[in-house]
């Protein structure tokens, strides 16, 4: 089966954050409107298909902080597909993008708790789970992925040929667990 994935590279990547907000414009996930909903007074209503985490090391005076986009990994054995009991999840056959379908999905979370990657989401206002379908509906019309297309340093590209996911970043689950559809690579970055 082939198997589409993303390329990431730790070294351009800024931190800005538009790969998440073009993922947010393109599929419409919560928040819609503004301003945010609150579920609490600590935690908003809010649906993250994309989102970059910061990630800080080192002590003082040498610290370091960095940033890497995640979504769902379209992994090679998803955990989320294998956990769910209604068979709501399943790999596309001509390129191995992970969906689930709305129509079976209960949102008993057991797709969350199963991924190593925090990818499913819940969306509070339709009580069923969500994650990144790759913009499937962008691919077969013959255009990149959002966030792709919006990422301004060229941090984030996607590939039909995914090579070893290469020098994982701090915090990232160990690739054996479900063999996630991502390359990381690290660019010689010239001063």
């Amino acid at each position: 089966m082939p198997q589409i994935g993303w390329i990431i590279d730790l070294t351009k990547c800024t931190g800005c954050h538009t790969c998440e907000v073009a993922c947010k414009m393109e599929n419409n996930t919560l928040p819609i409107l503004s301003p945010l909903l609150l579920k609490s007074a600590y935690s908003a209503q809010q649906v993250n298909w994309r989102r970059v985490l910061e990630i800080e090391s080192g002590r003082y005076p040498n610290t370091k902080r960095s940033f890497f986009t995640m979504s769902c990994n379209h992994c090679e054995h998803p955990a989320c597909m294998a956990s769910c009991p209604v068979d709501a999840i399943s790999k596309r056959s001509e390129d191995g993008i992970v969906l689930i379908d709305q129509g079976k999905c209960i949102g008993c979370k057991y797709c969350s708790t199963a991924c190593p990657y925090d990818a499913p989401q819940f969306n509070e206002t339709t009580g069923l789970m969500e994650k990144c379908t790759f913009c499937v509906h962008r691919l077969d019309s013959g255009l990149e992925p959002a966030c792709v297309t919006s990422c301004l340093g060229g941090a984030l590209q996607w590939t039909f040929d995914v090579d070893a996911p290469g020098d994982v970043p701090d915090g990232f689950a160990d690739p054996r667990l479900t063999d996630p559809s991502v390359e990381w690579r690290r660019d010689t970055v010239r001063g």
